[in-house]
């Protein structure tokens, strides 16, 4: 849904593409101004190859049969689960199949697109949003879990905005770092728990607890149907449209499973859908794939924490992108190959191609 404009063979601007279903007529500014990476200084235009500690600028023969003759000894001489590929949500459906089909080409099951993620536990099926982009517009309730909205998803934030212009009630559990404050939401909320990340799977329990105590029925996990919580059941068990969004720091939670399991469960008592406000551009795309570790297969986090001696880099920056950040390096030190593919110079420190 954009509009690339090119002049010179640059591009020089990015437009919106009007699509009443997806962004009707807005664009972010991010997605608007980013463009200005491609023509930066850091920008990778041909395969570059490190000899003797130093870049060397090679063509694409050369570069693919290094790689290809590399991944063919640590196969031969470590096995097939020494190779391990970790993936960027942002990358296309394509990228991510061909990243998949190399690695268990190879016979490998190491590959995973959740570098950020601290809860590896099964989903048992696709996180998406959990209902059309366009329904946003139209909720009557809303509980959003662990998201800087107007930051992490700024169209979203504008449907949901929307929805609140026409009385709808938006209830947030978030901590400070999210919520910052009730302004910064550039909307009114009908409720607001401002707790620590660690205690959002309790102020779940709480409302789950009030909502139980309403219908008659156990409930999944124990809490306190305080006032607030009482007051955020209330909300859910009105209206007709209404839907549980769990956001960026939820999806990176800890305790994501748990927040999930309890959404669903809510969600079930209340006829809301529940779904994810999900990180990337492709992250549903990654899950489609199949772009997540296979039987005996390693996750970002065990990858990351070394042991491998191939390692792919597709579109990412793990210092920078995963939850071990700084500690990145120590974890590829002894790797015998980093391939990291970008459009940048990236990963310099660690990376061979």
């Amino acid at each position: 849904n954009l509009i690339v404009q090119v002049k010179n063979n640059q591009v020089m601007r990015v437009v919106p593409l009007e699509n009443e279903d997806v962004n009707e007529c807005w664009i972010a500014d991010r997605d608007r101004f980013s463009y200005e990476s491609l023509n930066g200084d850091e920008r990778l235009t041909q395969p570059m190859l490190k000899q003797g500690g130093q870049w060397q600028a090679v063509d694409w023969q050369t570069a693919l049969e290094y790689v290809a003759n590399g991944l063919r000894q640590i196969k031969t001489d470590h096995g097939a689960s020494a190779i391990g590929a970790l993936v960027s949500p942002h990358s296309t459906v394509e990228e991510l199949a061909l990243a998949g089909a190399l690695v268990r080409g190879l016979g490998s099951e190491n590959i995973d697109y959740r570098l950020r993620a601290a809860d590896f536990t099964p989903a048992g099926g696709i996180r998406w949003l959990g209902t059309s982009i366009a329904s946003l517009s139209n909720l009557q309730r809303v509980l959003v879990v662990g998201s800087n909205l107007r930051k992490d998803h700024p169209l979203f934030a504008q449907r949901i905005r929307q929805a609140v212009r026409k009385g709808a009630a938006v209830s947030v559990i978030a901590s400070s770092t999210e919520l910052a404050t009730r302004d910064a939401w550039a909307m009114s909320l009908a409720g607001v728990t401002t707790v620590a990340a660690g205690g959002w799977a309790q102020a779940l329990a709480d409302v789950a607890t009030a909502i139980g105590a309403e219908k008659g029925v156990s409930v999944p996990a124990e809490g306190n149907a305080s006032a607030e919580a009482k007051a955020f059941a209330q909300s859910l068990l009105g209206g007709e449209r209404k839907a549980i969004l769990l956001g960026n720091a939820a999806a990176h939670h800890a305790e994501a499973s748990q927040l999930l399991a309890l959404a669903q469960w809510i969600g079930e008592q209340t006829g809301a859908s529940v779904g994810f406000l999900t990180e990337a551009a492709n992250t549903v795309g990654a899950q489609w794939v199949d772009a997540l570790p296979g039987q005996g297969g390693l996750n970002a986090a065990q990858m990351l924490s070394g042991g491998l001696k191939a390692v792919l880099l597709l579109n990412n920056e793990p210092e920078f992108d995963s939850a071990v950040g700084e500690h990145t390096a120590a974890g590829l030190e002894h790797a015998q190959m980093v391939v990291t593919l970008s459009p940048f110079k990236a990963n310099l420190a660690f990376s061979d191609v």
